[in-house]
C-alpha cells in the first residue's frame, strides 16, 4: 500500500521498481536508510550551492566585463 501511494507521489521522477526497493530497505534497516538518504542530501545541497555559487561568480564577471 505505502509503495503504490509513494510512487504515484513521483511519478516520472522514479519508477516504481526504485520507490519498492527504497521501502524495502526503509523497512528493513529504518535508522541507518534514514542517515544515508541525509548524506545523500546533503550532498546533493551541497552540489547545488556550489553550482550556483559558479553561476553568480560567472554572472558578475559578466556584468564587470560589460561595463
Amino acid at each position: 500500500m505505502l509503495t503504490k501511494e509513494l510512487a504515484a507521489k513521483v511519478k516520472g521522477q522514479m519508477s516504481e521498481e526504485t520507490v519498492s526497493e527504497m521501502v524495502e530497505h526503509f523497512f528493513r534497516h529504518g535508522n541507518t536508510f534514514l542517515l544515508l538518504e541525509l548524506l545523500n542530501l546533503r550532498n546533493e545541497i551541497e552540489s547545488l550551492r556550489e553550482e550556483q555559487q559558479s553561476d553568480n561568480k560567472q554572472k558578475t564577471l559578466s556584468k564587470l566585463l560589460i561595463q
